[in-house]
């Protein structure tokens, strides 16, 4: 029985820190619509779309530890023009929203530790006339990465590209 727990300890003590934790980079690989509100033709509905890691803007989230919870980085989007409000936080889920003062949406978004993979559904919430509604809803899966990193100092159209390795 003590060479039994003695493993099993060790076993545990053997696990990295951030295996257990959503703390570090993230890169999406897939992503897929569940819903949009202005649907084209064209839209699917459903299927996962895998994402090349070396795209020019992958969607790159840095979670770090603020106190007893996290705080978000969201890579693509300028700090000066978009609020990232944390509204939960615990070691394998965050939960988040990204505005701007000038639009009527913003993106609520719940990131969670699957496995080896991190899964952040996201639903964009706009007013219109004083009545909020869903525009888009989505889903992305993501692998944790040794680093992420701006190219460049200023956003392009798209976002700030980044890489990540």
């Amino acid at each position: 029985m003590g060479t039994l727990l003695a493993l099993a300890v060790t076993g545990l003590l053997a696990i990295p820190a951030h295996a257990q934790s959503i703390e570090g980079y993230w890169q999406d690989i897939a992503g897929r619509i569940t819903y949009k509100r202005n649907a084209l033709p064209a839209d699917k509905y459903g299927d996962w779309y895998a994402r090349p890691l070396d795209a020019t803007y992958p969607s790159a989230k840095q979670f770090r530890r603020a106190g007893p919870g996290f705080e978000v980085a969201d890579m693509n989007y300028d700090e000066k023009d978009y609020r990232v409000r944390v509204l939960e936080s615990h070691e394998q889920k965050v939960v988040f929203e990204r505005s701007t003062s000038w639009s009527p949406c913003r993106v609520h978004n719940t990131c969670q530790l699957a496995g080896d993979e991190m899964l952040c559904m996201m639903e964009t919430r706009c007013v219109e006339k004083g009545l909020e509604y869903v525009d888009l809803r989505a889903e992305e899966r993501f692998i944790r990465r040794k680093s992420c990193a701006r190219v460049g100092a200023q956003p392009q159209a798209q976002g700030f590209p980044v890489t990540c390795n």
